[in-house]
């Protein structure tokens, strides 16, 4: 039986994280392995409990709903809203299914905790059960009291009795709501722990770690998505032998983007915003463009994003602290408990900020922050081209605007330094006027232009293949498009005859379990392409 195990020491020494720099080291490391034998130094075995997490609050369930379900902030509190006011239940007319959405309390209702007590007698027995209650204290020094954590309003409609009257998206996010409140009042998992430590005789040790569930207990309702990784039974001085030898390098990465539920969390860890907020922050710097989706549909800050952040930061370099924030939701609290007057925050605010503001506008101009001065010359009108600022990113423009509305876009080269990009003559021919195409660059990346323009304004679309044949029509390929609004897509370049498409890239694989698409999932993983199927690796 083969495991796998990572170099954990060297001569008793513990290798570091940088310890291993040069090739050179490694070479030497694998010389010397080839030649050794291996035997197993040391099992070690430890019972750890786990104890389930607890319901919802607002901020915790726009992160799970993120991570597991790959919703915005903004879509998950939609669906919640409709949960939350009613859906028609066969039977039982108009019901609402979850608890108030917008809340930061983990409270739980007494008649819930015996609901969901009796429920899981009933339905896994006694042993999955607790004695009483598991009562979850608040971590937010401002939490609202006034509501109960996000929980099903009733126990007895679980989500398979009710899934014919929900949509596909209400169905997965009240799954999620309705297992996870009454995980949260089930027994806690049992997990066996174990490391292997296996030692050359050249004094190289290597180390397996893994682990298996003894008793699932909570796991059994609200499964969490780490796996198992099952060492066989092995014996201290047992010898081993070397399948295969892996070195492999790691590069420094700069942090991930955030996405929707690691902005939420910082959000909330910096005492900024409340449950209300999270969501429609999220969508304002969207709709404002400082932020746009990448594939992986994190939140990727735009060019006007940097300007707006710089100019903040050297000038109103106060207000936009995190602590300024903080501070400003507690005073915002004290006025609404009395124990604040609100004339008394506003003026010690707004006497500094309005006199700041005051000489910005005159030391400050709009031209400055968002225009740059190039070396290129205007081929229309032979004046200068600045480099400026607009929706969709930075271009180039002819200073004499309006006279002249001559524009480039731009490209980055390999000093770091804007240049324009020239269009590039290609061998097609337009099919309205028989005149060479050209690739030429839009907001939404590089197409196909006439070069008789504006004479013939006929475009056409540059395919950009992912190599995967369309599984639907068995004759189209799978090609990158854009969406309207710019996003990211994948679909048959056959359409309207074939309307197969993907909202992630294929790999090309069929899915072990119902047969669908691979598809490239975040942080590195591969999924199902199927919304309605769980395959994950």
């Amino acid at each position: 039986e083969i495991i796998e195990a990572k170099l954990y020491s060297i001569a008793e020494k513990k290798v570091q994280k940088l310890d291993l720099k040069t090739k050179k080291q490694i070479d030497k490391i694998l010389t010397d392995l080839v030649k050794t034998k291996y035997l197993v130094d040391k099992v070690e075995q430890n019972k750890k409990i786990r104890n389930p997490l607890p319901p919802f609050i607002t901020s915790t369930l726009q992160q799970e709903a993120n991570n597991r379900l790959g919703f915005s902030a903004k879509q998950t509190m939609l669906i919640a809203q409709q949960l939350y006011e009613g859906i028609e239940v066969q039977g039982h007319g108009s019901i609402g299914l979850i608890t108030y959405m917008r809340t930061d309390s983990l409270n739980l209702s007494e008649k819930f905790l015996t609901e969901a007590r009796d429920y899981v007698n009933q339905e896994f027995g006694e042993k999955y059960s607790i004695n009483k209650p598991r009562v979850f204290k608040k971590t937010n020094k401002n939490a609202q009291e006034a509501h109960e954590a996000i929980r099903p309003t009733q126990v007895d409609f679980r989500p398979e009795i009710i899934k014919n009257n929900l949509d596909a998206r209400q169905f997965k996010l009240y799954d999620l709501i309705w297992r996870r409140a009454i995980a949260s009042q089930m027994a806690a998992a049992q997990i066996n722990a174990v490391n292997i430590d296996i030692i050359s005789n050249n004094q190289y040790a290597f180390r397996a770690t893994g682990q298996t569930i003894a008793f699932d207990g909570f796991l059994k309702l609200y499964p969490e998505k780490s796996k198992e990784n099952i060492l066989p039974n092995l014996a201290v001085g047992q010898t081993m032998n070397c399948a295969e030898l892996k070195p492999e390098q790691h590069f420094t990465e700069p942090p991930a983007r955030y996405s929707d539920a690691t902005l939420v969390k910082v959000l909330e860890e910096n005492g900024i915003g409340r449950p209300s907020t999270y969501a429609p922050t999220i969508h304002t710097i969207e709709t404002r463009h400082y932020v746009a989706r990448d594939e992986n549909k994190r939140l990727k800050p735009t060019d006007i994003a940097f300007v707006v952040n710089d100019l903040l930061v050297e000038h109103f370099n106060k207000i936009v602290d995190y602590q300024f924030t903080a501070d400003m939701e507690g005073y915002l609290d004290d006025i609404a408990a009395g124990k604040q007057q609100w004339q008394n925050i506003i003026s010690g605010f707004y006497g500094p900020f309005a006199d700041n503001l005051a000489i910005k506008e005159k030391e400050l101009s709009k031209k400055t922050i968002t225009e740059e001065a190039t070396a290129e010359i205007c081929e229309k009108c032979g004046d200068k081209m600045m480099i400026k600022i607009g929706r969709f990113g930075k271009f180039m423009a002819c200073a004499n605007y309006p006279a002249c509305k001559n524009t480039k876009n731009i490209t980055i080269d390999k000093d770091g330094q804007p240049q324009p990009v020239k269009e590039e003559i290609t061998a097609e021919k337009c099919e309205k006027c028989g005149k060479p195409m050209v690739k030429k660059f839009g907001k939404f990346g590089q197409f196909l232009g006439c070069s008789d323009y504006p004479a013939c304004k006929n475009i056409k679309n540059i395919e950009i293949k992912t190599g995967v044949k369309c599984p639907q029509c068995q004759t189209g390929d799978i090609v990158e498009k854009k969406s309207k609004r710019g996003k990211t897509f994948y679909s048959c370049n056959q359409y309207p005859v074939c309307k197969f498409a993907l909202w992630s890239k294929p790999n090309g694989e069929s899915c072990p379990k119902c047969r669908n698409l691979l598809v490239f999932g975040a942080k590195e993983t591969i999924k199902c392409g199927n919304k309605d199927c769980d395959y994950t690796n």
